[in-house]
């Protein structure tokens, strides 16, 4: 299994419209990506949120990243400020 992760911090005034657009426009596309096992929205106190998505190969996930690109590209434009990003194999326990 393998793992995307970005960690952002939300613009409290956007936020609502912002999870309304994903739930609307990125979500769906993402559960229709060959490969695409899960996806995780972490919401912290303070205005964090972690998504994290489970694919079934780093190729399943390399696959999806223009897409997932561009919804990024989405959040920088509303300022919902981008503090890492990254990717990984993952071991279940």
């Amino acid at each position: 299994m393998y793992a995307t992760y970005v960690l952002r911090s939300m613009q409290p005034e956007t936020r609502e419209t912002t999870l309304a657009a994903a739930a609307e426009e990125f979500w769906p596309k993402l559960r229709e990506a060959a490969g695409f096992r899960r996806f995780f929205l972490i919401q912290a106190e303070g205005g964090q949120t972690l998504g994290i998505a489970l694919w079934d190969s780093e190729e399943h996930a390399t696959a999806f990243r223009p897409i997932a690109d561009a919804w990024q590209a989405r959040l920088d434009g509303l300022g919902h400020g981008r503090i890492a990003r990254g990717a990984s194999e993952v071991t279940e326990v």
